[in-house]
């Protein structure tokens, strides 16, 4: 019989002095660490070499500041940086709560910590230890956002019951099958009129890397959408001077078209302003091309990086059939997000030109404060019809913590005043958010994790490996021990 082949991890903490039963937590602890510290830092290191790289300074002095760059990066990202610890104690903490309770336990009654029944059950353990961890982070790394990774732990709590509603026969009974079937396009659409309602008025609702790659691919000169802002803020008033002509005079002379269109004294903004030289119609089609041969290189490196990475072996056995799958799912997404930025382009042209203003006389200002990018945020999300079943699902998820950020900012923003009791109250929502969230997760991987969406499972399934052969194998002698 050949002995087993055993990770240096698993090498490492059988040579710990953590009893047996610890051992596999600590495995994880470990693997939960390495890979949000990997996927925070990486990118950084990354980013400060290519910047050397690309820099035009003296080679001695590029790479004296960039040892010294790597050097900051690499301390903070363990002195400043809690989201690794936050990970690690939130998927690994429990069982040494667990634990440490059990062996009170023990020496209070004389007996063997093996022998000592929980006195918590496991979902309470894991609330707990992830609430303190939660706090702990708060109190040693307060510059750590937090916030992220608490919208994607509750979207991906409420993906766990969305999925059992799903196979729930009950359900199915009293839903529809194709309100079922097309779940997450409603959702998704819900999210993406919240998100792009947010973008085009008030952008600081949104993360502000995530309204710079909208802003990007929407492809909008930034004097037409602060325009924009201003007629919603009632800076910028038609038939009136208020002194925001400027905005858009330049703007006009540098497309070649008399300045006094982009006056608000004269009236409405003009289709020829939003889309110079084209129609309409024109400007949908041209938008759609632009964002899918824009959008196709990273869709392609989102389709193809999976297999890989993760399964190269099969991807080799058969690379011609493997490629034209890859490229086809490319084509699919990119034709999605295209037909995103079509929809919203078009559908904004529509309202506020052809259909509001021409045929059913409604004010401009009114159009162009509310009704016209309203209904192309509403519109834009049925793009993801395209889109396969499992991708609608993922997108889905994808932007729902988007949209609560701009739907929490929209609801609590107003009532802030920077009372005391304000940063208490979010902080303990946030914390009791994520430890409930974190239960619900862990608690599914533990008993059914097919209702966890693959991606996540799977990555959950590698961070956990050893934890869930050890709960398996104890369930495999509780069953046998019953049995005999």
């Amino acid at each position: 019989m050949q002995p087993e082949n055993k990770s240096l991890l698993v090498q490492w903490a059988a040579h710990s002095r953590l009893p047996p039963s610890l051992q596999p937590a600590l495995i994880t602890a470990l693997k939960a660490y390495g890979l949000s510290w990997s996927m925070t830092t990486l990118p950084l290191l990354l980013g400060l070499v290519v910047k050397t790289l690309a820099g035009k300074t003296k080679q001695s002095i590029s790479q004296r500041r960039l040892l010294l760059d790597l050097q900051r990066v690499l301390r903070q990202s363990i002195t400043q940086n809690g989201l690794p610890y936050l990970i690690a104690g939130a998927l690994a903490s429990h069982r040494f709560l667990s634990y440490a309770l059990n062996s009170l336990v023990a020496r209070a009654t004389h007996r063997p910590v093996e022998k000592v029944k929980n006195r918590v059950s496991q979902r309470s353990a894991i609330v707990l230890s992830a609430a303190v961890t939660m706090l702990s982070v708060k109190k040693a790394f307060p510059n750590t956002k937090t916030m992220d990774l608490t919208f994607f732990a509750l979207v991906r709590a409420l993906d766990v019951f969305a999925h059992r509603a799903y196979e729930s026969h009950h359900v199915r009974q009293l839903v529809p099958n194709w309100m079922l079937e097309c779940g997450s396009v409603g959702v998704f659409t819900v999210a993406c009129t919240e998100i792009m309602f947010s973008w085009f008025y008030e952008p600081t609702r949104l993360p502000k890397s995530y309204a710079q790659w909208i802003t990007k691919m929407a492809d909008m000169n930034p004097r037409l959408l602060e325009a924009l802002r201003a007629i919603r803020a009632k800076k910028w008033i038609y038939g009136k001077d208020t002194g925001m002509a400027h905005l858009l005079h330049d703007y006009c002379v540098q497309l070649g078209l008399p300045p006094e269109l982009g006056d608000p004294v004269r009236g409405r903004i003009p289709c020829q302003i939003v889309h110079p030289g084209q129609t309409c119609e024109t400007n949908g089609i041209t938008r759609f091309l632009k964002g899918f041969f824009k959008i196709f290189p990273l869709y392609f490196v989102v389709h193809f990086a999976p297999p890989l990475l993760l399964r190269p072996s099969r991807l080799a056995s058969m690379p011609l059939t493997n490629i034209l799958h890859i490229l086809k799912a490319t084509v699919r997404s990119s034709t999605f997000l295209a037909t995103f930025i079509t929809i919203i382009w078009y559908s904004v042209c529509l309202v506020r030109t052809r259909i509001g203003y021409q045929l059913l006389g409604v004010p401009q200002s009114r159009l162009d404060d509310t009704l016209a990018p309203f209904v192309g945020s509403a519109l834009c999300g049925l793009s993801l019809l395209i889109e396969t079943r499992h991708r609608r699902g993922e997108m889905a998820l994808y932007v729902i913590p988007r949209a609560l950020y701009s739907f929490i900012e929209r609801v609590l923003g107003p009532h802030q005043r920077g009372r005391w009791w304000e940063s208490l109250g979010a902080g303990t929502a946030e914390t009791l958010v994520f430890a409930l969230s974190t239960m619900v997760v862990l608690d599914t991987m533990y008993k059914d994790r097919t209702t966890i969406r693959s991606s996540v499972r799977g990555l959950l399934s590698w961070i956990m490996k050893d934890e869930l052969a050890t709960e398996k194998n104890g369930k495999t002698e509780k069953t046998n021990g019953k049995a005999e």
